[in-house]
C-alpha cells in the first residue's frame, strides 16, 4: 500500500464533514487542505493543474484581443479535449447548485492541488510570479461562469458583508447610476452593491462606478473587481506560509521528490512573450538602442551593435536576434523594417527581398511550416556552432578572452568587475558570469540563475521601471 500525505488544519476543531468545508465550487483556498491523501494521488493532482495553468498561459497569450468570458469558453474546450473534465466542470460552475460526493471530491482536489504548488514555487522568483499570474487568470475566469445566486453565496461563505441596494435607494440616485454606467442599457433590472471606494479603486480610475459617502455603487456584473484584488492579495500574504511548510518538509524524502519533480516541469522558459504592461510600453523600434544598453544580456547585446555596425549578421546571428525580437514584442513588419534599414546600406533591396525577407518571415511562422518559433534558451545559445565571422552564440562561452574584456570595458565595466566575470567565464560558470553581468548592470542581487535571455529582458526592464514582487496591478482587465 502506498505511503499517505496527512494534512493538519491549523485550529482547535475540525470541521465535522467535508461538505462544510467545501460548499462552492469556488474558492479563495485561506485555509490548510485537512485528512489525508495518497501520495501517487497526490502527485497527479498537481501535475494535472499544472497543465491548467499551462493552458491558462497560453490561451491568455494567443487571445489577447478576446474577452474574459472568450478565454474561459477556450480554456474550457481545451480541457475538454486534454481529458481534464473535472477542471473544465469546476471552471463552467455557476456556483453550488449541487453538493454530491463527486463534487465534494473535486472541490478538494482543486484546493489541495493549489494549495501545494504555493510551497513548490514559494523559493523560485520566477516560478513564483508565473503560479500568481496563471491562478489569478484562472480565478478572474471561474468568477465569470457565476450566476447572481452563486455570487451572493460566494459572498456570503466568505463573510464579504456587502449590501445590496433597495429598489426605493436605486430610484434616488438612478441618474448617477446611469452615467456611471453607460454600458448598462436596464440599471432597473441590475442589482448594485455598496462597496468601500478603496476596494474597487480600479474601477474608480475608469469613472465607471458611482461614489456617495466614501462608498461605491457597483454593478453585479463589475464585482469580480472586489474579489479578484482581494483574491492577489490573499495569495501573497500566504507565499511567506508556503515557504515554511516546504521549509518543514525538507527532511522528508516522499514530499521532497514530489516537490522536485514538479518545480522542474514548471517550463516558464517555453512562454517568453510580453505579458507585462510594463514591458510593453517600455519596447518599441526606436528604443531598440537604448535598450540594448539598458535591458538586453550581452548575447543581444553583440547581435545588436553587430547589425548597426556591420549592417549585416550571419545566418545563425539573424535567426537569434530575429526571435529574440520576436519574444520582446516587436512586430514582424516592426523587425522586417529594421533588417531592411540595415542590411540595404550594404546591398540592393531587391537582394534583400530575395535572399533575407523570407528566413524573417518563417521566423515569425508566415512561411514555410508556419510553426510559432519561440526564442531561443541559454542551453540552445551555448550548444550554437560559431564560426569566426559569427556574432551569435554565448559571448561567456564562445569569445575570446580578449575580445571578451573588450565589450566588458564597453559595457562600462571597471577592471575588478571584469576579472571577476571572466574567471567565471574561464571556469566554465557561463550562467553565472551572465548573471554576475546582470548584477554589476543593475546594482542588485539576483539569486536565480537566467536560463533564457528573454526572461533576463523582462527582469531588467521591470527593474528599470521599479517593478519589486508582485504587482497587483498588472493584470488586464481586473
Amino acid at each position: 500500500m502506498l505511503p499517505k500525505a496527512k494534512f493538519q488544519v491549523p485550529i482547535e476543531c475540525s470541521p465535522k464533514t467535508l461538505g462544510d468545508v467545501y460548499p462552492h465550487d469556488l474558492q479563495l483556498y485561506q485555509n490548510v487542505p485537512f485528512g489525508e491523501i495518497m501520495l501517487d494521488e497526490l502527485q497527479e493532482i498537481c501535475e494535472t493543474r499544472l497543465k491548467v495553468l499551462t493552458l491558462v498561459e497560453r490561451i491568455h497569450l494567443q487571445k489577447l484581443k478576446m474577452s474574459v468570458s472568450q478565454r474561459k469558453v477556450a480554456l474550457v474546450k481545451e480541457l475538454y479535449k486534454e481529458g481534464i473534465d473535472e477542471f473544465a466542470r469546476l471552471i463552467n460552475s455557476s456556483g453550488c447548485t449541487s453538493h454530491t460526493e463527486e463534487d465534494i471530491r473535486v472541490r478538494r482536489r482543486d484546493h489541495i492541488s493549489h494549495f501545494v504548488l504555493r510551497s513548490v514555487v514559494a523559493f523560485n522568483a520566477l516560478k513564483k510570479r508565473w503560479f500568481f499570474k496563471q491562478e489569478t487568470r484562472l480565478f478572474k475566469w471561474r468568477f465569470s461562469s457565476l450566476n447572481n445566486e452563486g455570487i451572493k453565496q460566494f459572498m456570503c461563505i466568505n463573510n464579504f458583508n456587502f449590501t445590496p441596494i433597495s429598489q426605493n435607494e436605486k430610484e434616488g440616485i438612478k441618474e448617477y447610476l446611469k452615467m456611471s454606467s453607460l454600458h448598462i442599457s436596464n440599471i432597473a433590472n441590475i442589482q448594485f452593491y455598496k462597496v468601500l471606494f478603496s476596494h474597487v479603486i480600479s474601477l474608480v480610475k475608469k469613472r465607471k462606478v458611482f461614489i456617495m459617502n466614501g462608498e461605491a455603487f457597483v454593478p453585479e456584473g463589475e464585482i469580480a473587481f472586489v474579489f479578484v484584488p482581494y483574491f492577489k492579495r490573499n495569495l501573497i500574504s500566504n507565499f511567506e506560509a508556503a515557504r515554511e511548510d516546504r521549509a518543514n518538509l525538507y527532511n522528508d524524502e516522499r514530499f521532497t521528490h514530489i516537490f522536485t519533480n514538479l518545480e522542474n516541469n514548471i517550463h516558464i522558459e517555453n512562454t517568453i512573450l510580453v505579458q507585462d504592461r510594463e514591458i510593453q510600453q517600455c519596447v518599441s523600434l526606436d528604443r531598440l538602442d537604448t535598450l540594448s544598453e539598458t535591458s538586453y544580456p550581452l548575447c543581444m547585446r553583440v547581435l545588436h551593435k553587430a547589425l548597426r555596425k556591420n549592417h549585416h549578421l550571419t545566418h545563425g546571428g539573424r535567426i537569434q536576434y530575429c526571435l529574440f525580437l520576436k519574444g520582446i514584442g516587436i512586430s514582424l513588419s516592426d523587425v522586417m523594417n529594421l533588417w531592411k534599414s540595415e542590411f540595404t546600406k550594404i546591398m540592393d533591396e531587391a537582394i534583400f527581398n530575395k535572399e533575407h525577407s523570407y528566413q524573417v518571415r518563417f521566423a515569425f511562422g508566415q512561411e514555410g511550416s508556419r510553426r510559432d518559433y519561440q526564442p531561443f534558451t541559454c542551453l540552445k545559445i551555448m550548444e550554437s556552432i560559431v564560426g569566426p565571422r559569427d556574432y551569435h552564440g554565448c559571448p561567456f562561452k564562445h569569445m575570446l578572452q580578449d575580445i571578451l574584456e573588450d565589450e566588458l570595458i564597453d559595457c562600462g565595466f571597471n577592471a575588478l568587475e571584469r576579472l571577476t566575470i571572466m574567471n567565471l567565464s574561464k571556469d566554465g560558470q557561463y550562467s553565472a558570469a551572465c548573471n554576475k553581468y546582470y548584477e554589476i548592470k543593475h546594482n542588485c542581487f539576483n539569486d536565480t540563475l537566467f536560463k533564457h535571455p528573454n526572461i533576463y529582458f523582462n527582469e531588467s526592464v521591470k527593474h528599470h521601471t521599479s517593478y519589486h514582487g508582485l504587482n497587483l496591478e498588472t493584470e488586464d482587465a481586473y
